[in-house]
């Protein structure tokens, strides 16, 4: 079993709006919202490749409500902690005219310690019967940027494979713990290392 977990889980709602132009009233002529986050974006591909996988992660307010129910419709096994502060909500706006994408994120919840080390105890229990476990995404407001580097020293001491799909400095305080597997894009890569990369070799 594998399974993901998304700190700052999301309810995505994209808009279609033909001839979209910044300070114009315009009307979508499609509107739906799913859950989102990286985690969530990771365990939704693993369900339709039959992977077994379960989604945890932080969940609050109303939004957070609405995105179990939406994993739960799709028929994604999850168990989600529920916190205090409204999960974010995240908004694309897709011009079918000119094919372009834009992307609003809020910032997230903020987070309490006590609300993580329940994540931590729910994340021991789902673990114990996980192949893999795969961290993914930003984190809320507030968490330090080392909980990534914490939870795979824990998966490690469990002989657990870490997967880490983030950036910045949670990707970097990751790799210092020495996971199994890390899933950076380009851009990412270059910041993790520190130089751009202008050829082959660098890319190996």
């Amino acid at each position: 079993m594998i399974v993901t977990v998304t700190l700052n889980a999301a309810i995505d709602r994209t808009l279609v709006v033909p001839n979209f132009q910044p300070g114009h009233r315009h009307r979508a002529s499609v509107g739906f919202p799913s859950a989102g986050g990286k985690g969530i974006n990771i365990a939704r591909a693993l369900k339709r490749l039959g992977a077994p996988v379960v989604g945890t992660g932080l969940a609050g307010g109303r939004t957070g409500t609405l995105l179990v129910e939406e994993l739960t419709n799709e028929g994604i096994l999850n168990d989600f902690v529920r916190i205090g502060h409204e999960s974010r909500t995240s908004i694309a706006v897709l011009d079918p005219t000119s094919n372009a994408y834009t992307e609003i994120y809020e910032w997230g919840p903020e987070v309490g310690d006590e609300e993580l080390e329940i994540l931590r105890e729910k994340l021991a229990y789902l673990a114990q019967r996980a192949e893999f476990v795969v961290l993914a995404g930003s984190l809320p407001r507030g968490v330090d940027t080392g909980i990534y580097g914490d939870l795979v020293r824990e998966l490690n001491r469990r002989q657990l494979l870490a997967v880490v799909d983030a950036e910045g400095e949670p990707l970097s305080q990751a790799v210092e713990a020495e996971p199994y597997l890390v899933s950076p894009n380009q851009q990412e890569a270059e910041a993790l290392v520190g130089h751009e990369f202008v050829d082959e070799e660098d890319l190996a």
